[in-house]
This record gives structure tokens, sequence and C-alpha cells, in this order.
């Protein structure tokens, strides 16, 4: 057993899974440390705060000595790694990280899993919050913390493990499993089926075998009837515990008279035509209604009355980097989301069109990985041309792959839009240039990537400053 060991060196510690698994690892008691670049990350602070210490140093084949495990991902060359070579040279323990993390979760009896290409860290992290004011407990893995200031994972001793469950792959082009293929949960939640990762996937319907396969392996299934995808395959499936959730009457809850206002989104539920109730979030914009009823229909089916399932959501504002407000002067505002398919730009578009009707919005969008860009570039073109102003940055390489095999720029992508209003820029003090031109007081910002992106929301609030002053 993995776990038995005491002492774990994580290769790319600072990524998000990564990172939390280290934070529980360090919970149980274990020694931790690893390696990763001296850039600074979104998870820096947890580690910092975890007393969680690492090099920088990918060359220093000394710093595994000390410790029995060697866990790697598909990052910074993985199992072929310099220093995963000398850990297994010096008799370490190699191990995936999915490896790891499904004997994390089969420590519990009641493991929840929520799947799909978009929208899952928003809505697992929504499950443990509710799940944790419902007294359960849980510990979770997730991509995002989940609650103000904390952090994305944690071992709590409860029954209950909530995971966000990855459909990207062990160590591609090595090892092409998909990660959540390593799990057999409990409950699986799924929120969508779609084609991304074309380093992993060939197509749709590869990536549809692979979602059949993990639906095989749940004992229940909680399935949005209202993805198109998963509507194809429902006729499919021969499980015997299956509930849908969605719109329309055809599912097993459904959700009716969706109001938006400034703050709070609030719905109608039904469970096969009958109202339950009214729910209200503070989530925005029509996938979050959905995501939200994909949780509210686990809880049921977990034998969470209506009135405790629709009070465990309150409270809850949405997961770092997913929609969130950075800041405001009651007439501007400033978002930043972890947003990096097409089909996540259009939802959270959507969900800013829902919340402020009649603002003008910006979008500073920063590419995530060169194969995804390539791939997708027409379908990123269209779902960038429904802002209004459109800024793509230079893209962001994944520390899995090598840019240099590709020759796809952002100026590829605006090309296929064929706008005025979506421009690529060669570095970010250019597009912020033309923000500083275009953006007026009263209008919505939004950044978008999987990358740093984040990091320019400081020089953003100084321009949106400077048009509140005028």
């Amino acid at each position: 057993m993995i776990l038995d060991k005491s002492s774990f060196f994580l290769l790319g510690i600072k990524g998000t899974a990564m990172a939390n698994i280290a934070i529980m690892l360090s919970q149980m008691g274990k020694q931790v440390s690893g390696v990763d670049v001296a850039e600074e990350f979104i998870t820096d602070i947890s580690l910092t705060k975890n007393n969680i210490q690492f090099s920088t140093d990918f060359s220093d084949t000394a710093s595994v000595d000390n410790y029995e495990v060697f866990v790697y991902s598909a990052a910074h060359g993985g199992e072929e790694s310099i220093l995963a070579k000398e850990a297994q040279k010096k008799g370490k323990l190699l191990v995936s990280q999915p490896q790891l993390i499904a004997e994390l979760v089969n420590k519990h009896t009641v493991s929840l899993a929520v799947s799909g290409c978009h929208g899952k860290t928003t809505t697992s992290s929504l499950l443990a919050w509710a799940l944790t004011k419902l007294g359960k407990n849980p510990s979770f893995l997730i991509g995002a913390p989940p609650f103000d200031g904390g952090g994305g994972g944690a071992v709590t001793g409860s029954d209950y493990f909530v995971i966000e469950a990855d459909e990207y792959a062990v160590h591609p082009p090595k090892d092409k499993t998909p990660k959540l293929l390593f799990l057999h949960p409990a409950y699986a939640l799924c929120l969508n089926i779609d084609f991304d990762h074309p380093d992993v996937y060939d197509d749709l319907e590869m990536t549809k075998k692979t979602f059949v396969q993990f639906f095989s392996q749940a004992q229940h299934l909680v399935l949005c009837g209202e993805d198109p995808v998963i509507r194809s395959i429902l006729p499919t499936l021969s499980h015997k515990s299956i509930v849908t959730y969605g719109f329309e009457n055809t599912s097993d809850y459904s959700a009716k008279s969706i109001k938006y206002s400034h703050k709070t989104t609030e719905f109608e539920v039904y469970k096969k035509g009958e109202k339950l109730g009214v729910c209200s979030t503070e989530l925005s914009g029509e996938k979050n209604v959905l995501n939200t009823l994909g949780v509210l229909a686990l809880l049921l089916e977990t034998g969470t009355s209506f009135e405790a399932a629709v009070m465990s959501i309150q409270g809850f504002r949405g997961a770092k980097r997913r929609f969130e407000q950075v800041w405001t002067d009651g007439a501007s505002y400033l978002f930043d989301d972890y947003g990096h398919h097409p089909a996540e730009i259009e939802a959270t578009i959507a969900s800013v069109r829902s919340r402020f009707p009649g603002k003008k919005l910006h979008v500073l969008f920063q590419p995530h990985t060169f194969s995804r860009t390539q791939s997708l570039k027409h379908e990123f073109a269209m779902a960038l041309s429904k802002a209004d102003f459109t800024y793509i940055e230079p893209i962001f390489a994944s520390a899995r792959e090598q840019k240099e095999l590709f020759k796809v720029t952002s100026f590829d992508v605006a090309n296929e839009a064929q706008l005025s209003t979506v421009t690529a820029y060669n570095n970010p003090k250019d597009s912020l240039a033309q923000l500083a031109i275009q953006v007026q007081k009263g209008d919505v910002v939004l950044t978008m990537g999987a990358g740093d992106i984040y990091k320019l929301k400081d020089d953003i609030i100084d321009v949106l400053n400077e048009k509140s002053i005028r």
C-alpha cells in the first residue's frame, strides 16, 4: 500500500492537484517535499501556509534521497524525468498521481466523484461545501479552493470523500490512461462530455467511450440529461442506478422558472414533475443552474431532505478562479476565470450577460496549450466573438508539452474570428494599452485562461480606477 509509507516527494508540487495532495499527505502526518519551477503559482500560498518546503532545482538528484515514494504526473517529464529515474535507481517507490489519489479515495466508504469536461471544479467545491454544512465533514480533493481562505484538499477522517475526477491522462503520449479510470466511486456525477485534450483523445467518440467505462465503475450515477452527448449515450447504459437532471420534464430532476438578479439566481426544483420547492444560489448563469441542480440531485439521492439540501448550498460564492469577482467600484467589475475551452468561455460570457444585462464586456483571454489551441482555434474564435471586445494574449504552454512542435499562435485564433473586436497581441503590455483606450466606466472586464493571466489584475484595476476618476 502506497499510503503505508511515511515520506513522499512530488514532481511538479505546485500543480493544483499535486499541491492539494501534498497538503493532504501532510495532514496525515507524512513527510512531504517536491520540486517545481521558481515562478509564482496560485498554489504558493497554500503550500507556504502548510509549511511544505520544496526545491526549484530539477537537476538536484540528491533531493529525492530522504523520501520513500516518488509521485509524478504528466508535467516536467513525468516518470522519464531525471529525478524520477534517479528515484527508481535508488529503490524508491515510483507511483503516478492517479494511483495515489485512488488509494486516498478508497479509504472512504462514501466516495463522490464529480466528472465532466467543464464546470467540475465549481461543482465539486459546491458539493464539498454542502456536505460540510450538512455535518458530513467530507475529505476532498478539488482543483481549486472551495472555501474562503481554505485549500483544495483536506483529510478529515469522515466516511465521505469528494473527488474532482480528471479526464486527462497519466502521462501522454507514453501512458494515455485517463486518470478518472483509476476511480470506482459510490456516486458519480457527470456534468457534460466534450472533446478536449487532443493530446489524449483522438475525437469525441473516444472521449465518450472513456466516460462510459467510468460510469460502469460507479455504483450510482447522476447525469446531466441536458447535455447532448450524455443524452446520446443514455440508451446504451445498462447501469441499474441512474438519475438525470436538466431543464426538461424528461429528466428525473428539473429546474424551472429561472430568475436572474444582480446577486442571486433563483429557480424551482421538480422531481418527476412534482414541485419540491425553490432554490436560490449566488452562482450566475444557466450552466451554474444545472451544476447546482446536479449537486441537489446527488444530495437528495443520498438521503438528504430537500429543505436541508437547499439550505446547505447557501453562502457558496464559487471556487478560486471560477468566475471570481476580483474587484468592483460599484459600477465597473473585474472577474477572473480558469476557462480554457470554447464551451467554458461561452458559458462564462453567458453568465456575465445574465448577471449584468446591458453592460459591455471586455475579455482578456490567454490560450492554454498549443495542442488545444491548434485543434479548436475556430471554436475559440466563435466563443470569444460573443464578448464586446476580446484581447487575446500569447499562448501559455503547458509543462507537459513541447511548444516547438507547434506553429499555431494567438493571431491564428483572432484571424478565425474575422472581427475587429477580436484582436491578438504580442504581449500583455500592448493588450492593456488597448483596453485602456476602449474600456469605459461601468463596463465588465473578464480575464480567462488556465495559465497566469490572473496576474494582470493589478494593472487592470489601475486602468479601471483611472476610468472611475474621470
